[in-house]
């Protein structure tokens, strides 16, 4: 099952500089769960930690509220369970200066599809009357934009940032159906080290063909290199990868193309996925 929710944590809506793809620039947007695979009668709560940074998977830069000063952004983390359907217990993600952290409670058996949920940015890049490159957030009607602007174009910016969990046992995770995302046939919490596994990139539900994607382990800061795994989607947008060490790894992908939505000139999607290896 699918259900399309539009999702954007775009970093460039916070300090970073805008429309660089996450390995593109040094800074990368992630989620981690504090269990991927949990088994009980009860039911589990999960902890979420959202966070961008350079190391990845260690705390930097938080989401900012959307209210100064708020505790917690209750629209920051959704979650699809099993069934398809959205989580309707409140989900808080507590704001923590360096990262933010949520709760999921696990009711269900099967697999849980977990997002950050923000809307898609503009932003409209042009050249001032120097010459020099500007960008400012919004739309090309923006009153931050100079009457003497040049070359003014404006981008929409799509962002996934996920990661998969499990209750006793896996099931076929459901599909967000909005901007990119990986789907099987290998399962995201089933992985283990010296086993091929088997994606498909996904753009708005549909293959994505030749695009590139980074698959970086996690614990950056404890080598001297980052060691990336670049592969490319095949025509029918799949894609495979042997892990050689278990740990946390992050995927990472971004692609832009022409836009047919009157004002937007461009629609750039990216997507920052965190998958949990096992040994073998």
């Amino acid at each position: 099952m699918k259900i399309n929710l539009l999702k954007s944590a775009f970093v460039g809506a916070l300090t970073f500089t805008a429309l660089a793809s996450s390995y593109a620039s040094a800074h990368a947007q992630w989620l981690v769960p504090s269990h991927t695979s949990l088994s009980g009668d009860k039911a589990h709560y999960v902890m979420i930690d959202a966070s961008i940074s350079n190391e990845i998977f260690a705390p930097d830069k938080a989401y900012r509220p959307k209210e100064k000063g708020a505790e917690y952004d209750d629209n920051l983390i959704m979650a699809i369970g099993p069934d398809g359907k959205p989580v309707s217990d409140q989900i808080r993600a507590y704001f923590l200066q360096r990262k933010n952290s949520a709760a999921v409670k696990l009711a269900s058996e099967g697999t849980y599809h977990i997002a950050l949920k923000r809307e898609p940015r503009l932003m409209t890049f042009y050249k001032n009357a120097a010459g020099e490159r500007r960008r400012v957030f919004g739309p090309k009607t923006s009153k931050d934009i100079p009457a003497d602007a040049k070359d003014v174009r404006t981008t929409k910016a799509f962002s996934t940032v996920d990661t998969f969990v499990s209750r006793n046992g896996t099931s076929k995770p459901a599909l967000l159906g909005s901007g990119l995302e990986i789907s099987g046939p290998t399962h995201p919490n089933d992985l283990f080290v010296g086993e091929e596994a088997r994606f498909q990139l996904l753009k708005d539900g549909k293959a994505a063909a030749n695009v590139e994607l980074l698959i970086l382990k996690g614990d950056t800061r404890y080598r001297n290199e980052r060691n990336e795994v670049k592969v490319t989607t095949d025509k029918d947008g799949f894609f495979t990868n042997t892990w050689q060490h278990p740990g946390l790894y992050l995927i990472e992908a971004s692609m832009s193309e022409d836009s047919k939505e009157k004002g937007i000139d461009s629609i750039r999607y990216s997507l920052s996925t965190t998958l949990d290896v096992a040994p073998e």
